[in-house]
């Protein structure tokens, strides 16, 4: 397994992906952070998706354990980003082979703040600050002084952010899934350093690797992509090229399809609760499902009333508070009716009434 590929499996075992073909890709920025100095342009991170609870943070995260100098934000000036990032001008005091001496990888949470009128100037900034050389010059007291603004840049938000950030941008739209190991902080970063001890000399400023990776950067062409794609994708596509040859037509194909999906119309922010509802809904209509098997045990069917009451009175399960009053006849029908469930005249005893048949309740279950 080379050092790429235990990257992707350090990701897939604590963040559920909708589509595993963005591993390679986010694995090759991570390595990148640590030298995106050798390039002319440096595409930023955008984790996003329309709902919360569907592993953006927890990506970044895992992103932050592996990334270069990794800082953390969820609300930040201008004048902040600034001074965080540039550290040119005192490189003569410093080792640039330590990693806190290094330009540093912000990591921006709730980012949707970004869509507003009102961060204007830190749009400015962040409309330059991936491409290499770009400064902004401020005031400060009596003198201009040019702040440097690239570096790499991670930006978590529901919806999508504005058009030029997103055209700056590798997209990664997150969806809720349970991933296969729970998370737990000091485990999974110490696994995140045991990676990071492996790559880290493969990549020092006079190794062979990054030679063959700075010159893979210089003479490939990118041109299946457009203009913008290309310049942002040219950095990752060099790493997978020198890293993992054998897989280099697949990342191909995943920086196609990732600058495709950009050309959607954005959601923005404020239009996505119905996205939000239906998410969790959803949820609670599996569970609702499984329980209802639980609660019918060994019976052929059950009774609609006495499925109700039975639901409540599990311990650990939603039903006596769910939205806010508790669940009703008509809540759990419509709940179960997206499965083909529904409640039809069975018979227990004497007795005939409205409930659910176990067989179709068991058929749901096996189809999800």
């Amino acid at each position: 397994m080379n050092i790429l590929e235990k990257i992707e499996s350090y990701l897939s075992d604590y963040v559920a992906f909708e589509d595993q073909n963005i591993l390679l890709a986010l694995a090759s920025w991570t390595v990148a952070t640590h030298f995106f100095e050798d390039f002319d342009a440096f595409p930023y991170l955008v984790i996003t998706s329309p709902t919360k609870r569907s592993g953006k943070t927890r990506l970044s995260e895992l992103l932050s354990f592996m990334s270069c100098n990794t800082k953390n934000f969820s609300a930040m000036t201008p004048s902040t980003l600034f001074r965080v990032i540039d550290t040119e001008k005192d490189v003569t005091r410093w080792d640039r082979e330590k990693e806190e001496n290094k330009t540093p990888t912000i990591v921006f949470d709730e980012a949707e703040s970004l869509s507003s009128e009102g961060a204007s100037t830190m749009r400015a900034v962040l409309n330059v600050g991936y491409r290499k050389g770009q400064k902004i010059p401020r005031t400060v007291g009596q003198s201009v002084i040019e702040f440097n603004t690239y570096c790499p840049k991670i930006f978590i938000l529901i919806g999508d952010v504005y058009d030029t950030l997103r055209d700056r941008s590798i997209v990664i739209t997150m969806r809720r899934a349970e991933p296969k190991k729970r998370f737990s902080f000091d485990t999974v970063k110490t696994g995140a350093n045991i990676i990071r001890k492996e790559f880290l000399p493969l990549i020092k400023t006079d190794s062979e690797i990054r030679q063959r990776i700075k010159q893979a950067y210089d003479c490939d062409r990118v041109d299946f992509l457009q203009d913008r794609d290309e310049e942002i994708w040219r950095s990752i596509l060099a790493v997978a090229r020198v890293l993992a040859p054998g897989r280099y037509k697949e990342i191909q194909r995943t920086a196609v399809d990732l600058s495709a999906a950009k050309t959607a119309d954005a959601k923005k922010f404020t239009n996505l609760n119905m996205f939000e509802n239906d998410a969790e809904n959803d949820e609670y209509a599996v569970m609702l499902l499984k329980d209802l098997l639980k609660v019918i045990n060994g019976d052929k069917n059950i009774f609609s009333e006495a499925a109700l009451e039975k639901l409540k009175a599990l311990d650990l399960s939603p039903w006596r508070k769910y939205r806010g009053d508790g669940l009703t006849l008509s809540k759990m029908a419509d709940m179960l009716s997206r499965f083909g469930v529904s409640p039809v005249p069975v018979r227990q005893g004497g007795k005939v009434a409205r409930g659910y048949k176990k067989e179709e309740v068991e058929e749901a279950v096996k189809g999800l």
